[in-house]
């Protein structure tokens, strides 16, 4: 059977959630309460078997390696798989702009010396649940040399302006890689996920440092469309795409609709676990169509909202459409709609907040409102 390395892949500056990302890179933001990002192509990866996985790092590395660790709680075992987190230092360059193909070269020996023939690359920034042993086995027998998984979109002129995006013919062949623009509702919407034998990945990776030193891996690829069999594979199950603050909110408050939730409910995911206790309902305190964390008090009201672990919401408040991160306060008598309230931050004075559903409020971190 194939074997191949799971590459984690940092995003580019394309990809940028205002707040947020100045405190951790997008793969340590929490997600549906309990999770983080990250959580999410690592459970794909060891779900599909595979034990050799490389977390590349953009931006503060402590709470990936805090979380991370061992990688024990994604079942991957020390003595047979690795799991080497790689986070990103390039002198005289900042995180945002450092390619990752930059990266990948400083790590080329580590990605030569594994023993898997080939490679799959994915995203923390788009959340989808996937075999990749199934995948491998497609790319394998169509005899591509890379493919890239892809979803078809009919929103196109509304939303994801600047993600990637692939050009197909009529046999899937993928023909070139570019940016939504937002000039047309139709677009094929690139996964960021890449499949590739480990030769071909090493190659692309070596080209495009020759080519140009600010080359991301797609646009290598891009380029190599017109030599290689480029393939697409269409994805047709939900997706939670996160590019900015706006699209981070939608795909957190997507998780709370009814079928989504079933989905999510048949999908093992696994994440780093605390020795906390359930969480508590004082005051006559309730949660509505709500995920609440572990550790929790909730003594007002919650409705369709997402509380994380340890956070606290006051007697006689109410929170709606509302991501409250974990140890976040929110004092008495408050009201909160459509509002994302960061880590450890303090909601007691200015307790009447609203944002909007496609403009959502967001209180930093450790900030006291």
């Amino acid at each position: 059977m194939a074997k191949a390395l799971g590459i984690i892949a940092y995003n580019d500056s394309s990809v940028y959630v205002e707040g947020m990302q100045s405190y951790r890179p997008i793969a340590a933001f929490n997600f549906m309460g309990r999770f983080r990002m990250v959580d999410f192509p690592m459970s794909n990866m060891t779900n599909s078997g595979m034990d050799n996985i490389q977390v590349y790092i953009n931006g503060n590395p402590k709470p990936l390696f805090k979380h991370i660790g061992r990688g024990r709680q994604y079942n991957i075992n020390a003595k047979h798989g690795n799991l080497e987190l790689v986070p990103l230092y390039k002198e005289n360059m900042t995180g945002r702009i450092t390619p990752d193909v930059e990266t990948y070269y400083e790590n080329l020996h580590g990605i030569q010396a594994s023993n898997c023939d080939y490679v799959i690359i994915a995203p923390t920034n788009i959340i989808y649940q996937a075999d990749y042993a199934e995948l491998l086995d497609q790319h394998i027998e169509s005899g591509a040399d890379i493919s890239i998984l892809y979803q078809n979109i009919d929103n196109a002129k509304e939303e994801y302006i600047g993600c990637a995006t692939v050009q197909l013919n009529r046999q899937k062949g993928v023909e070139s890689l570019s940016r939504n623009m937002g000039k047309y509702k139709n677009r094929s919407l690139s996964l960021e996920t890449y499949i590739m034998s480990k030769e071909i990945f090493v190659n692309a990776i070596l080209e495009a440092r020759k080519t140009s030193a600010l080359y991301w891996l797609r646009d290598i690829i891009n380029d190599l469309c017109s030599e290689l069999d480029v393939r697409g594979i269409s994805y047709h199950k939900k997706i939670y795409y996160v590019y900015d603050l706006k699209s981070y909110y939608a795909a957190n408050m997507a998780t709370l609709e009814l079928e989504n939730m079933k989905q999510l409910q048949n999908w093992s995911v696994y994440t780093r676990s605390y020795d906390s206790s359930p969480a508590i309902y004082p005051n006559g305190g309730s949660a509505t169509n709500s995920y609440v964390s572990n550790s929790s008090k909730i003594s007002g009201t919650v409705v369709n909202s997402i509380i994380g672990r340890g956070a606290v919401i006051g007697k006689d408040s109410l929170i709606e459409n509302c991501l409250i991160m974990p140890e976040a306060t929110v004092a008495a008598n408050a009201h909160l709609k459509n509002v994302i309230v960061d880590k450890y931050a303090n909601v007691t004075h200015k307790k009447d907040l609203e944002g909007e559903p496609d403009k959502p409020l967001y209180i930093g971190r450790r900030e006291t409102v």
